[in-house]
């Protein structure tokens, strides 16, 4: 099946990548994760085509959501085949590494964190460089971290993610909007972020960015923004 599915890889067309990456998943949930990893080293490290990168990387998404908590057992060696991506030199292959580091993330939660040590430095770097899609990959990647990591480790990283946020809560791009209201919901749900500290630092720019005519009419985040704001709620009340 790999060496019928390989040319297809590095395909131009994207859709036929992602329809490969599915297809992929389907064969490592079958024949088990360990059958593939040799397979996708390679991939996710060519040299010869940034195509088979993404795709590589992508065939690692795919797993994390197809297969859930049976990824763990794996997921360090994972992380390890993907996290050079993060600092790839083509923007479509560093943001499908950082969504595939959040479908590994939310998979594995609410275990796994030491897996992810090698990536932190990459990510927190790029959440300060990156604009745009870039940035947004980047963001949803870390905002299904901080809910795994110690208490202690989790407010520290939350204060350093929210100063990016509120710079963001401005901003047009509905993906973006979307991202950004559920970062700001992982943070507050996690344990050792001080209610405190919501109220003073987060509050007033989500209010007076969120809390208007505008987001009330947006049928596409009006959901996440009350899911949002009602966790905000329910962190005060402890």
């Amino acid at each position: 099946m790999i060496s019928t599915m390989r040319p297809d890889i590095d395909n131009v067309d994207e859709y036929v990548r992602n329809t490969t990456a599915r297809a992929f998943s389907v064969v490592a949930s079958a024949l088990g994760i360990p059958s593939l990893l040799p397979f996708l080293k390679a991939v996710c490290k060519s040299k010869k085509s940034w195509q088979a990168r993404h795709t590589g990387i992508k065939i690692i998404q795919q797993i994390a959501i197809l297969m859930g908590c049976a990824i763990l057992p794996h997921l360090k060696a994972m992380v390890e085949i993907i996290e050079n991506g993060l600092v790839d030199e083509q923007q479509k292959v560093r943001t499908i590494t950082a969504l595939a580091i959040a479908a590994l993330a939310e998979a594995s939660a609410p275990y796994g964190i030491e897996s992810f040590d090698s990536i932190l430095k990459p990510l927190w770097k790029g959440i300060r460089q990156h604009r745009g899609k870039s940035l947004a990959a980047f963001l949803k990647a870390i905002g299904f971290l901080i809910p795994l990591m110690d208490a202690e480790y989790a407010f520290h990283y939350t204060k350093e993610v929210v100063v990016i946020l509120i710079r963001e809560f401005p901003s047009p791009d509905e993906e973006m909007k979307k991202i950004v209201l559920k970062v700001v919901k992982q943070c507050c749900s996690t344990d050792g972020v001080e209610p405190s500290y919501i109220r003073t630092d987060i509050l007033p720019e989500f209010f007076r960015h969120f809390w208007n005519h505008r987001m009330a009419l947006d049928k596409r985040n009006y959901r996440q923004l009350v899911e949002t704001t009602a966790e905000i709620a329910n962190k005060n009340r402890r």
